[in-house]
C-alpha cells in the first residue's frame, strides 16, 4: 500500500522518517481517522475542523496552506495512487525534527485501508470484557486522538484472551470507552453511552452518528455515566468504531447479546 508522506506518495515501506523524531519517540502527534465511501471523503469539513483543533490543542505551528481544500486533495491523490473507493483513512500530523523545536515545521502522514463496503458491520462471535489494570485519564488534553501507549498492553490482554474488544474505566470506575472506539448500551428504546467528560476521545462519527438517531426519533440516546455492570443488564451492545463502523458484541461472560436493534441502528450509519 501507498502512504502519503508529506505530500509525496510512496510506498509505505520505502517511507524515511527520522528516528529523532519526537512524533515517533514521545508520541508528539496527532491522527483524525475518516472513512472514505464511493470516492467521498465522509463529513470531510467536520474532520477538517476537528484535526486543526486538535493540532491548536497541541500548540503545533499550523501553515497558512493547511486550508480544507489542501486536506481534501492529499486524502484524494493517495485514493487515487491505491485505486480505492471506500476504506478507513488516518490523517496524522507532527512536528518536523528541526532545532528550534518551538518553531519547528509541521509534517503530515496520510494512510488509508481498501475495503468494498461502505460502512462495515463487523458481525462474528464477538465478546468484549472491562479491563481494569489501568483507568482512562478524562483531563481535556487526554481527550484528542493520540497515541497512548497504556493501550499497547490492554491491546495484548486483549489478544491473549481473543477477546473482540475491551472496555476501559476512568478513575471513577465508570465506562469510558473502549479499546477501539465508543461503547453503547441498549435497552428498549434507549441507547445508553458514557458522556464525553468520561472519557470520550473527541469523534466526529461519534457526534454525528448521535444526532442522525435522535434526530429519527426511532431510538433516544442518552449520554450519561454508565457503571460496567449495566453491560449485563442490556439488551445489545455495540462499539461504534472510527473509520470502519459498527462491532455488535455478542457476549460479556456468560452474558449474551443479539444483534436485532443495533442491525437497525447501523442504517443510521450507512444513510
Amino acid at each position: 500500500m501507498k502512504i502519503n508522506l508529506g505530500g509525496v506518495i510512496t510506498e509505505q515501506a520505502n517511507a524515511v522518517v527520522s528516528t529523532k523524531n519526537r512524533a515517533f519517540r514521545n508520541g508528539d502527534a496527532v491522527k483524525e481517522v475518516l472513512r472514505f465511501v464511493n470516492g467521498e471523503i465522509v463529513d470531510w469539513e467536520d474532520h477538517y475542523f476537528n484535526l486543526m483543533a486538535s493540532m491548536r490543542i497541541y500548540r503545533m505551528n499550523i501553515p497558512l496552506d493547511f486550508t480544507p481544500e489542501f486536506f481534501q486533495e492529499q486524502i484524494n491523490i493517495l485514493a487515487e495512487a491505491n485505486q480505492t473507493k471506500s476504506g478507513k483513512v488516518e490523517f496524522l500530523t507532527f512536528r518536523n525534527d528541526e532545532e528550534d523545536y518551538l518553531k519547528a515545521t509541521i509534517n503530515y502522514i496520510v494512510s488509508i485501508e481498501n475495503n468494498d463496503e461502505d460502512w462495515m458491520f463487523l458481525e462474528n462471535e464477538n465478546e468484549i470484557d472491562v479491563y481494569k489494570d489501568f483507568t482512562v485519564n478524562t483531563a481535556f488534553y487526554s481527550l484528542v486522538n493520540k497515541y497512548r501507549p497504556e493501550e499497547n498492553i490492554a491491546e495484548i490482554y486483549r489478544l491473549e484472551n481473543d477477546y473482540a474488544d475491551i472496555i476501559l474505566l476512568n478513575a471513577n470506575k465508570r465506562m469510558a470507552r473502549s479499546l477501539k472506539g465508543n461503547i453503547f448500551v441498549i435497552n428498549d428504546q434507549t441507547i445508553r453511552t458514557p458522556k464525553k467528560e468520561e472519557g470520550v476521545i473527541t469523534s466526529v462519527l461519534r457526534t454525528n452518528f448521535i444526532k442522525k438517531i435522535n434526530k429519527a426519533e426511532e431510538f433516544t440516546v442518552e449520554e450519561a455515566d454508565i457503571f460496567p455492570f449495566e453491560i449485563q443488564k442490556a439488551e445489545e451492545v455495540f462499539i461504534l468504531i472510527d473509520g470502519v463502523g459498527i462491532l455488535p458484541i455478542t457476549q460479556n461472560r456468560k452474558k449474551i447479546y443479539t444483534s436485532t436493534k443495533t442491525k437497525s441502528i447501523f442504517n443510521y450509519l450507512i444513510d
